[in-house]
């Protein structure tokens, strides 16, 4: 419980910066990478004195995982590469998008509905569900995840609209 509420406190007093916000205690887990620290193309990757997972997704671009949850999302801890020096190839685009689907932050009732991937910049749509109706017309009755409150759905995607 006390890993939790370290957590919460580092991700609540940086919002905007992406290492901040992307370090969590991954409980131990995570392979033994590449002592180099460069990225053998795309994969999760850490240093070793460090919590911040960052996410290789192409050969030019990586992005810094928001939290726990997003991890947990994207595949899990056993997929990091924890490494000596990371030297990621490419732009840092930011906080990672969260995979496509229905989301509620944790500290409020809005639902959104997340679909679409792009390269990390307006890559794809995010918008407000409406009413309990139209969450159920649009399939998510049964599928929405709630996260951390204080996860970035908008990242590398548009402005939330309605849908």
């Amino acid at each position: 419980m006390r890993e939790k509420s370290i957590f919460a406190a580092i991700a609540a007093l940086v919002v905007f910066s992406v290492p901040a916000a992307a370090q969590y205690d991954n409980g131990g887990y995570g392979n033994r990478g590449n002592d180099n620290g460069y990225s053998r193309g795309e994969g999760f990757y850490r240093e070793q004195r460090d919590r911040t997972v960052y996410y290789q997704y192409d050969r030019n671009r990586y992005c810094g995982v928001q939290n726990e949850e997003q991890m947990k999302m994207l595949g899990g801890f056993k997929q990091v590469n924890v490494v000596n020096r990371l030297r990621l190839q490419g732009r840092n685009t930011g906080a990672c998008q969260w995979p496509n689907g229905f989301y509620r932050r944790d500290n409020g009732p809005a639902v959104y509905m997340l679909e679409g991937y792009g390269s990390g910049q307006d890559g794809g749509r995010i918008c407000a569900i409406g009413s309990p109706q139209q969450l159920r017309q649009l399939g998510g009755n049964k599928n929405v995840k709630v996260i951390p409150g204080n996860s970035n759905l908008e990242a590398g995607r548009g402005r939330i609209r309605p849908c």
